[in-house]
């Protein structure tokens, strides 16, 4: 399939760019596989969802990389949220 980012570059993505994603994968014990399962789950549902007419651009790789984040965090973790301050990060729920 040609994804609009390809699963593996959101997990690249999340783990080197993203403030506290790899902290909450440690914390929780996810594994890389559940990861890769999710990541790829996600970019499927965007890229069928997404009109071949309309961009791509930068914001829209965004949200779907926080859609990403968030489907692990409701998936495999308690008391952690993403948060755009100023960028996207994620946070542990006091």
């Amino acid at each position: 399939m040609n994804y609009l980012i390809d699963p593996t570059d959101l997990v690249f993505r999340a783990k080197g760019y993203i403030d506290g994603f790899n902290e909450m994968v440690k914390n929780e014990e996810i594994p890389q596989w559940d990861l890769l399962e999710v990541a790829t789950e996600v970019a499927t549902e965007w890229t069928e969802d997404w009109d071949s007419d309309d961009g791509f651009g930068s914001s829209d790789g965004t949200y779907l990389l926080k859609d990403f984040i968030d489907t692990i965090i409701g998936s495999y973790t308690k008391g952690y949220k993403t948060i755009f301050n100023p960028s996207l990060t994620v946070s542990k729920i006091s």
